[in-house]
């Protein structure tokens, strides 16, 4: 069976009015109050509101008699609970309260255009980011839950590049998600070598350490970048043998910091980033960044005033465009998500 959009369903709605929701419409339709633009069966994340009002996050819905109902009663508090983490007012009222004491209704809409004057205009004006990378519906919630408005779009592509595994292999150094995906998939390919099993990995990154280990692959340090990794293998491993399987555009320090060693390793590219130029118009209070390569890719058409970046490798790279960088607590997107939330909050308190 074809799913109804909402879309539809709104429309739908809009055809169905009760008398308490056609008689607020009329008086509120066409900028009649205040000069405020409300829409009526408006769209908000899985919800259908009956009235809403952009410009002071303002949503307010018209009951009828079984919203009295206890079942009821908790869904709509469910409701309007998340409604509020998105940073919108919520009000509730009787029909009857629309049908016969409009005042009532205009009262709270103007008390809350007084309190959203100028405060949570500058609130909103001044919390607005763009995110480097797509991001997941979770990481997208972090922000709109925060009232951050965002923009998001892919700086870098990835490009798989074909590569054999060698078949006696005793340490594995992996930096990047992507790094790890390439090779896991490559393994899966080819017969599982007890050599493979048995060897020791060496990663950057929670998230990469993540997705070996969901694969049953043990690994033996997590580093947050790859200066941290070389000396931790330098100290520990020195006469070990390291094969890194990378990207085409990876990092030096790492593969520096062996060689200066004397440590015998293996590169082999797995991988390569493409930069994606975009030009953006709009003014941004903050840039998430999480690579270096998106940071490089970003600056090619940008100027970068505020970087939040993912980790201190990426931090160094956006260091070289702007001298005003934060770094996230872990290197995980939510946590750059969250450092930039908390930073602007203060800054707009």
């Amino acid at each position: 069976m074809k799913k109804i959009s909402k879309k539809n369903i709104a429309r739908h709605l809009r055809q169905e009015q009760t008398p308490a929701e056609e008689h607020l419409w009329q008086l509120l339709r066409n900028r009649q109050f205040e000069d405020l633009k409300f829409r009526r069966q408006h769209p908000i994340k899985k919800y259908i509101v009956d009235f809403c009002c952009l410009e002071i996050m303002l949503v307010i819905e018209l009951d009828g008699a079984y919203h009295n109902d206890n079942y009821q009663k908790e869904k709509d508090d469910l409701r309007d609970a998340h409604l509020r983490g998105l940073g919108y007012r919520v009000l509730r009222y009787p029909n009857k309260i629309a049908l016969e004491n409009t005042q009532i209704i205009y009262d709270d809409i103007l008390k809350r255009k007084e309190e959203s004057t100028p405060s949570l205009l500058r609130e909103k004006a001044g919390m607005r980011v763009l995110s480097t990378k797509k991001l997941k519906p979770n990481q997208r919630e972090l922000l709109l839950n925060a009232g951050v408005s965002f923009v998001e779009y892919d700086a870098i592509s990835i490009a798989p590049i074909d590569f054999e595994i060698p078949e006696e292999i005793e340490n594995i150094i992996i930096t990047s998600q992507n790094g790890a995906k390439f090779f896991i998939n490559k393994l899966k390919t080819l017969p599982l070598l007890e050599e493979k099993a048995e060897a020791r990995y060496f990663a950057v990154g929670e998230k990469t350490t993540a997705l070996l280990e969901e694969n049953n692959y043990k690994v033996a340090k997590t580093a947050q970048n790859g200066a941290e990794l070389g000396h931790f293998i330098v100290k520990n491993h020195k006469n070990g043998h390291f094969t890194y399987f990378c990207g085409k555009q990876r990092r030096d320090e790492l593969p520096t910091i062996l060689k200066e060693a004397a440590i015998l390793c293996n590169e082999i590219v797995t991988y390569e980033t493409h930069l994606n130029e975009q030009s953006f118009i709009q003014k941004f209070d903050g840039i998430l960044f999480y690579s270096p390569s998106a940071v490089s890719a970003f600056a090619k058409a940008n100027k970068i005033n505020k970087a939040f970046c993912i980790g201190n490798t990426t931090a160094t790279e956006a260091r070289k465009y702007t001298d005003q960088v934060i770094v996230s607590n872990a290197t995980t997107i939510e946590s750059t998500i969250a450092k930039a939330v908390n930073t602007l909050k203060k800054l707009t308190s």
